[in-house]
C-alpha cells in the first residue's frame, strides 16, 4: 500500500468535522418519512457528485410491490420521485470487492420529542429525528469518500455505497437495489446505530396485526356476550406459549446470538378495543414484533396461526373471528463470526481507540437483504449509541469522522491499494 499512515487518515477525517456538522444538520432537516425521502435523497445526489466514479440515482420500479419479499405496501406513495442512491469507486482489479448500506428514512417523532427536524447541537452531538438511525451513518460514508479523494486512495477492489429509503418499514429500498444489482461483492458493511461492535448476526422478525371479533352485550347481560377482550388476551397468551416454544428449539443454534439474554423477543405494541365501558366489546385488535432466529418465517407465521386456532376457546377457531395478517417478515442474517473480515475491522476500529467486539443484535436491519437474497457476508457497525427512535436521539458528531476514518483504512485493507 501506499505510504499512508493512520495519523494522516484521522487528520483528514478530522479536518472535515465541520463540514460533516453542517452535512449533518441539513440532512436531518428533511422530514424523510418513509414515503416522502425524495428530496432528501435528491440533495443527497447533488452532495456526492465528484466523490465517486459514478454517482447515480438508482429508479425504484412500481413492480417492486409484487415482489415476495416486499415489505408494508404505501399504495398512495410512488416510487417515481423516490429513488436509491448509489456512488461507485471502481477499482482497477485484483482486490476484493466491498459494498455498504445506510438508509435516510426515518421513523415519525417520538412523544415530546422538541425539534425532531431542526437539529440542536449540545455538548459535541447532534440532537434530531434520525441523527444516529440513520443519517450519522450517511454524513460517515460522505466523509469516507471526501477523505478517500484527498487522500489520494485507489483501491484494487470496487467499493458501491448504497444509501436508500424505506429501511423503516421493512426494507424495501434495498429490497429494490439488491434485485438491481449484477455484482456480486466479497463483504457488504450495514452502518446501523451501533457502538462500534460488529453484528455478525441479527435475529428475523414478523409484524404481525391480529383482529378478534366479539359479541356486544350490556355488561349486566354477560351470558350474552363473547368478549373481545377476552378472547384478544387468551390469543396473546398463546402466542407467548409459541415464543417459548420456538426459543427453545432454536436458542442455541447460533452461538453470537445464543449469548443475549433476550435473542427471540416478542413485542406487543399496540391494543385497541371497545366502544364504551358498559358494553362487552365487539372487536379488538393488537400487533407486534414476533423475533425468531434459525426457524422460517413463513414455518413461524403458520405455526402462531394455528396455535391460536387449535389451542384457544372454540370462538377463536371461526375465521370470521379471528384473523392475523403479517405486513413484515424476514429471516436471520448470519455471518460467520471468523469471517476474514472480522480481524481487519477490527484493527481498523482499533485505530481510532474502538475495542470492537463480535456480537449478536436482537433487532432487524437491512443486512438480511445482502446475506440472504445476494449472499454476501454482512457486517452490521457503526459509531453510534442506543438512543435510536428515541425522544433524545442523538449523533456524537466526533464519531461521525471517528468512523469514517476507520473504513478509510478498512478500505485500503480489505481492497487493497494502488502503489502509484
Amino acid at each position: 500500500m501506499s505510504p499512508i499512515t493512520d495519523q494522516q487518515i484521522l487528520d483528514v477525517c478530522e479536518s472535515l468535522q465541520d463540514e460533516s456538522t453542517a452535512f449533518l444538520d441539513k440532512l436531518i432537516r428533511f422530514e424523510s418519512l418513509p414515503g416522502y425521502e425524495g428530496p432528501a435523497m435528491h440533495w443527497l445526489y447533488e452532495q456526492f457528485q465528484g466523490l465517486g466514479d459514478v454517482v447515480e440515482l438508482v429508479p425504484i420500479p412500481e413492480s417492486i410491490r409484487q415482489d415476495p419479499e416486499y415489505q408494508f405496501t404505501l399504495s398512495d406513495l410512488p416510487y417515481s420521485e423516490r429513488p436509491n442512491l448509489r456512488v461507485t469507486v471502481k477499482g482497477s482489479g485484483g482486490g476484493r470487492t466491498l459494498v455498504t448500506n445506510a438508509h435516510v428514512d426515518v421513523v415519525p417523532p417520538s412523544y415530546g420529542q422538541e425539534r425532531p427536524f431542526d437539529p440542536v447541537i449540545k455538548d459535541g452531538c447532534s440532537y434530531g429525528r434520525g441523527a444516529v438511525d440513520d443519517k450519522g451513518q450517511v454524513a460517515a460514508i460522505w466523509v469516507i469518500l471526501k477523505a478517500m479523494k484527498k487522500l489520494g486512495v485507489r483501491p484494487k477492489g470496487d467499493v458501491v455505497f448504497h444509501i436508500v429509503i424505506e429501511e423503516e418499514t421493512g426494507g424495501n429500498g434495498t429490497l429494490a437495489i439488491v434485485r438491481d444489482t449484477k455484482e456480486k461483492f466479497d463483504l457488504c458493511v450495514n452502518f446501523e446505530s451501533g457502538r462500534g461492535h460488529l453484528y455478525t448476526s441479527l435475529r428475523g422478525a414478523v409484524w404481525f396485526k391480529a383482529t378478534v371479533w366479539g359479541r356486544a352485550a350490556h355488561s349486566g347481560n354477560p351470558q350474552a356476550a363473547v368478549n373481545a377482550i377476552d378472547m384478544a388476551i387468551e390469543a396473546i397468551r398463546i402466542m407467548k406459549e409459541v415464543r417459548e416454544e420456538i426459543l427453545a428449539e432454536t436458542r442455541n443454534d447460533d452461538p453470537v446470538l445464543a449469548k443475549l439474554p433476550n435473542p427471540m423477543p416478542l413485542n406487543f405494541g399496540e391494543f385497541n378495543s371497545g366502544d364504551d365501558p358498559s358494553i362487552a366489546a365487539r372487536k379488538a385488535t393488537f400487533s407486534g414484533v414476533f423475533g425468531l432466529l434459525t426457524t422460517p418465517h413463513r414455518e413461524v407465521m403458520r405455526r402462531i396461526e394455528e396455535a391460536v386456532r387449535t389451542r384457544g376457546p372454540e370462538w377463536l377457531k371461526d375465521p370470521e373471528h379471528f384473523q392475523i395478517e403479517f405486513p413484515y417478515h424476514h429471516d436471520i442474517s448470519r455471518t460467520d463470526p471468523n469471517h476474514e473480515s472480522i480481524p481487519i475491522l477490527k484493527e481498523c476500529w482499533k485505530m481510532v481507540g474502538v475495542n470492537a467486539e463480535v456480537m449478536g443484535l436482537s433487532a432487524s436491519s437491512d443486512a438480511c437483504f445482502y446475506t440472504n437474497i445476494m449472499g454476501t457476508p454482512t457486517v452490521m457497525t457503526g459509531y453510534g449509541n442506543e438512543t435510536a427512535h428515541q425522544v433524545i436521539e442523538h449523533m456524537n458528531l466526533h464519531n461521525v469522522v471517528l468512523e469514517a476514518a476507520m473504513m478509510v483504512r478498512f478500505v485500503r485493507e480489505w481492497c487493497g491499494e494502488n502503489d502509484e
